[in-house]
């Protein structure tokens, strides 16, 4: 009989005994420290998200995100005040972060004004008309007040492959072998093809995309590239402004001055006009 009692299971515990003490709330150092890890990693999680909209942000915050379990401790069996505490500030200071850092994209504080970047175009040796013609593409169409340059953030990136693969074709080559090279690269190459063929004529067309390969494709890189287009390009009617769209091209990073020279030095302003246009509606389709 002793050996049957010493082999029994151990009874569960009952589901009272499971739950954590009453008496268990915390002291006030514990609440801090849980506020103060809910605030930061709500507050890093929201401004990532406010901020971009970029893939690998995104690709940041799904990580992040998996990681919460371990970050406010959601494994363990019962909340107890101090895990509230975390949670509840987590979830509050996340939604704070979103929108200071939508406030932070929209608004752009950090950056300098038109009247700021006027004075730098002035001390820099142009004149008060060049200054203004330089900053005026940056003040919108609906406002009569100057308004702070377009963040960075506001942007659409498009990938460019295959430029090794294209590297082959040359102002040589037949417009349709030039054509059927660009379509085998794919991807933005591909859409950029029939869309060119609509509005210009073989020659032109072919002129058009050896421009775009030389201006997109640096330094003879293969593989992928990534392009970025600000959000400024995008929103440009070449057909009612075809000089303020080149001065705005010109004033921006690479490869958009060598664009805007290499369509320049092939095209009359109306053939530039049709071939801007088509170019941004691929990217406005992206």
């Amino acid at each position: 009989m002793e050996e049957n009692d010493a082999s029994a299971p151990e009874p569960k515990p009952s589901f009272q005994e499971l739950l954590p003490d009453s008496g268990h709330s915390g002291n006030r150092l514990q609440a801090l420290t849980a506020v103060f890890n809910g605030l930061g990693i709500g507050l890093f999680l929201g401004l990532l998200m406010g901020l971009s909209v970029s893939p690998v942000v995104s690709g940041v915050v799904g990580t992040i995100t998996s990681l919460l379990a371990v970050l406010i401790g959601l494994n363990e069996k019962f909340l107890d005040p101090v895990k509230s505490l975390r949670i509840g500030s987590f979830g509050l200071f996340s939604a704070v972060g979103i929108l200071l850092g939508l406030y932070i994209r929209s608004n752009d504080p950090f950056a300098p004004s038109l009247s700021d970047k006027m004075q730098e175009y002035l001390e820099i040796g142009y004149s008060p008309e060049e200054a203004k013609l330089l900053v005026t593409d940056f003040i919108r169409a609906d406002s009569s007040l100057a308004v702070r340059q377009a963040n960075v953030l506001y942007s659409t990136e498009v990938s460019i492959t295959a430029c090794d693969f294209l590297v082959y074709a040359d102002e040589t080559t037949p417009p349709a072998e030039v054509f059927n090279t660009f379509e085998t690269a794919g991807g933005l190459w591909a859409k950029l093809v029939p869309a060119f063929q609509n509005k210009l004529s073989e020659e032109q067309a072919r002129t058009v995309l050896l421009s775009l390969r030389d201006g997109f494709c640096t330094d003879g890189q293969g593989g992928e590239q990534r392009l970025t287009i600000p959000e400024t390009i995008l929103k440009q009617n070449p057909e009612q402004d075809l000089e303020g769209l080149e001065r705005h091209l010109r004033s921006l990073e690479a490869p958009w001055p060598e664009i805007t020279n290499l369509l320049e030095e092939h095209f009359t302003p109306d053939i530039r006009t049709k071939a801007y246009a088509v170019l941004l509606q691929v990217f406005n389709d992206e």
